[in-house]
């Protein structure tokens, strides 16, 4: 269960944490998505009766900015939890509705890729009572979807209708020099130093979106350690199978 919990100020418990290290603001570059990194800052710095929407395509960031941001209000001592909705899927709706009791109590709560539990009932039943005691409390509550508020398909109405009333924060795709400079940046992060081609190159051979790119970097780098190689494009070739 991907879930972080944390207790009152000064105290912190963990339920199997497993926010990415990677996870930070810094790392994420928002050039095409202007107005996402003030809203994300504003509710981490001071959890408040509102409802965040974070909305894109898969690869664009949903996860790691969720993360990011449930990290950032951890290190200013907010209790905050965080739940990926594809294991409490994986969990089955009654254990998970013993599991989340109490969770409106967390002053910061994250459900990342809410679609995919807004197609079952008994899901939707859960969400839209927590919703509902979240918001009673003055707590906030930052989603994510691939779906827009308005196109998603949810199975209780009552519950679509409160995601709609959210602030929509949608991510967009980093055109092709961005996504470069993003890519050389968290090369550089993680250890490799890497030039503007290869970068370019990378981009260019990968899929079109930052998640595909890292996911390439990763392997990449893990390749350039065993074989004690630097990331050449003749090497990412022979790598990538390019």
């Amino acid at each position: 269960m991907n879930l972080a919990v944390t207790g009152q100020p000064g105290q912190q418990l963990t339920l199997n944490m497993r926010l990415s290290s990677y996870a930070n603001w810094h790392n994420y570059n928002f050039g095409a998505s202007p107005g996402v990194f003030a809203a994300l800052q504003k509710v981490a710095q001071s959890p408040a009766s509102e409802v965040l929407f974070v909305q894109g395509a898969s690869g664009l960031g949903k996860t790691h900015l969720l993360q990011a941001t449930a990290q950032a209000a951890i290190d200013l001592e907010w209790q905050v939890g965080y739940l990926a909705a594809d294991e409490l899927l994986a969990m089955g709706a009654e254990a998970g509705a013993e599991m989340l009791a109490g969770f409106e109590q967390f002053q910061l709560l994250c459900i990342d890729d809410i679609d995919l539990l807004s197609q079952d009932p008994k899901w939707c039943e859960i969400l839209f009572h927590l919703y509902n005691a979240n918001q009673q409390l003055g707590h906030g509550l930052l989603i994510s979807s691939s779906q827009t508020a308005h196109n998603l398909v949810c199975a209780l109405p009552d519950l679509q209708s409160r995601l709609q009333l959210a602030l929509m924060l949608p991510l967009h795709e980093l055109d092709e020099s961005g996504q470069v400079a993003q890519l050389v940046e968290r090369a550089h992060q993680i250890g490799l130093n890497i030039t503007t081609d290869v970068a370019h190159f990378i981009c260019l051979h990968s899929q079109r979106n930052m998640g595909a790119i890292m996911s390439v970097l990763y392997k990449l780098d893990a390749a350039s350690w065993q074989e004690k190689r630097k990331l050449t494009i003749p090497f990412i070739k022979q790598t990538m199978q390019w």
